[in-house]
């Protein structure tokens, strides 16, 4: 992740139970809009830290994937 990403103790899984108490809170109808707002900036600001390490974690497999096959046609 870049320099606007999360710090090294980020987790995917923490993440995402994350915006999902924020959804909820969202959803509930019991905060004041200033807040909703606020909820809303962090829970999207959440789902593109998720959305980068999804990413880069696919072009990790990506590459991997190339090397085995690559290593593949020389045998």
């Amino acid at each position: 992740m870049d320099s606007t990403s999360a710090p090294n103790d980020w987790n995917y899984e923490t993440a995402i139970s994350s915006v999902e108490e924020m959804i909820n809170k969202i959803e509930s109808g019991n905060l004041p809009l200033e807040t909703v707002f606020e909820e809303f900036e962090l829970a999207v600001e959440q789902v593109n830290q998720c959305e980068q390490f999804l990413n880069q974690g696919m072009e990790k497999m990506e590459l991997l994937i190339e090397t085995l096959e690559d290593f593949e046609e020389e045998f």
